[in-house]
């Protein structure tokens, strides 16, 4: 029940924090929803991975600017995050940032100090990245509550709480099409466990929560929606295997986090 108030608040929070940056939700389509299906649910797993590549950065960006992630990761600029402030991650997006670290009676510190048990994060993140799959315009939100800093401790917790719309378009699962999406949703991290000795920030632990509604379109324009949908994503991560991704508790998938390869399970 801890967990779930802490998630509650942190929810609360970003509420707050999405109104303030302008950058939460843009709704989309108010068209009735259409049945998913296996091709449509191939879409939202790619989609999937791509709104976990905007809070990865973010989760990046918390844990290098810690002093116990010294130079752990390698993905975003360590000294670039380090107070308030606003920095471009490896994936290409601008975050802004601000964090504030708490002892282990949560009582607020002016800095970080060896007493230093937790870091708060609320963050924004936006911009417009072309990869190797797709053409991306993202605007995100978020609010992070990172434990496991302190010396003595080999594994950081986050936990957290994301709101995210991608415009996107990008090749579908079988590289055959060119798709379309306006994408918006929230998201909850829950227990994401992190070994401070790994090389990269994967997870070995924890789960993901994404409730999304999206627009598939037949072009690049927003106004020119084919069809509407509403889908429960859960993402589970495993310590030395792929992470599960389960669309609307029917659609499975597997999804190796050092290629990036998604396939059907």
């Amino acid at each position: 029940m801890k967990t779930l108030r802490n998630l509650a608040a942190l929810g609360a929070c970003l509420t707050v924090v999405g109104l303030l940056a302008g950058c939460g939700n843009s709704a989309t389509s108010v068209a009735p929803n259409t049945p998913m299906t296996q091709s449509s649910a191939d879409d939202f797993a790619v989609q999937a991975v791509a709104t976990m590549s905007v809070s990865g950065g973010d989760v990046d960006g918390a844990i290098s600017s810690t002093p116990s992630a010294s130079a752990r990761v390698g993905r975003v600029f360590p000294n670039a995050a380090l107070w308030d402030t606003t920095y471009t991650g490896s994936n290409g997006f601008t975050y802004s940032a601000s964090r504030t670290f708490y002892d282990a009676d949560d009582n607020a510190l002016s800095g970080w100090s060896p007493a230093a048990v937790r870091l708060h994060r609320t963050s924004t993140a936006s911009g417009t990245v072309e990869g190797s799959r797709d053409t991306v315009t993202v605007g995100h939100s978020g609010v992070m509550d990172i434990r496991g800093i302190q010396s003595g401790q080999d594994t950081l917790r986050v936990d957290g709480a994301c709101l995210d719309t991608l415009i996107n378009s990008f090749r579908s699962l079988d590289g055959l099409r060119t798709r379309h999406f306006h994408w918006t949703s929230s998201l909850a991290l829950e227990a994401v466990k992190i070994l401070k000795s790994a090389q990269t920030g994967r997870p070995f632990a924890g789960t993901v929560t994404l409730v999304v509604a999206a627009d598939r379109l037949r072009s690049s324009s927003l106004g020119d929606v084919e069809a509407h949908f509403n889908a429960t994503i859960v993402i589970v991560f495993h310590d030395g295997a792929p992470a599960d991704i389960t669309i609307d508790s029917s659609y499975h998938y597997l999804w190796n986090l050092q290629t990036g390869a998604i396939a059907r399970a």
